[in-house]
């Protein structure tokens, strides 16, 4: 199935209120449970010097757990859209684990331009992370450019993201499956976000033109990919 581009910003406001009211927790904790793991098994520890970034950060919820599991970190959410910056900060207000959320702040910014001094003048960002955003990005190259742009040579890298399906039928069966846990709005921009993602191929071939072989990328299932590593 050939690639369709989708808007890179989500801001209309009944798309925010849809993916703010959703629960995607299931998925949001197997990824901090995945991003766990892995710094775990490379004998990672994160504490109050580090400096973690949730890109494409949406309204908060991989944020805030983010900041709730790495309680001693500084914790940046940032998103394109003003609508989810928005939502996200109400989130954090009106969060029952509000108090646990002291070390989270949200930033309204374009990753293709984005810079360092813009998230923090005091440190380097340790855990760079994303959910769900590349498959937004028109160009591969504005995601990567970001991600070099904001990385050091330390700075650990986990993204992750909806794997573009083989053909239009096997989309409209996640589609179908889709509609019968959410509604409408949600339900057409997974879907529209399906037909958006890359392929493994597109994203292993870019990162081995690039000289990017640090990073792996990595199939989990059938419908999602991983990019792990350091740029």
């Amino acid at each position: 199935m050939e690639r369709t581009v989708e808007p890179e910003l989500m801001e209309r406001e009944d798309q925010v209120i849809s993916y703010a009211k959703a629960d995607f927790s299931e998925g949001e904790n197997n990824f901090i449970n995945q991003i766990n793991d892995y710094l775990i098994n490379n004998n990672i520890n994160l504490n109050d010097r580090e400096l973690i970034v949730d890109l494409g950060c949406g309204p908060g919820n991989i944020s805030e757990k983010l900041a709730i599991k790495w309680h001693k970190a500084m914790v940046v959410g940032i998103d394109g859209s003003k609508e989810m910056i928005r939502k996200a900060e109400l989130n954090k207000k009106n969060s029952s684990n509000r108090n646990r959320l002291k070390n989270l702040r949200y930033l309204c910014g374009d990753i293709k331009n984005i810079k360092l001094r813009e998230i923090s003048l005091e440190k380097n960002i340790s855990l760079l992370v994303s959910n769900s955003l590349i498959h937004h990005i028109t160009y591969l190259d504005d995601f990567f450019n970001c991600i070099e742009r904001l990385s050091t040579k330390l700075t650990i890298n986990f993204h992750k993201d909806l794997k573009r399906p083989k053909d239009e039928k096997l989309a409209l069966e996640l589609k179908e499956k889709c509609a019968k846990k959410y509604n409408v709005v949600l339900t057409n921009d997974y879907y529209a976000s399906l037909k958006a993602s890359y392929t493994f191929k597109e994203l292993k071939n870019f990162i081995f033109e690039n000289r990017l072989s640090s990073l792996e990328v990595f199939e989990e299932g059938d419908q999602y990919l991983v990019i792990y590593g350091k740029v």
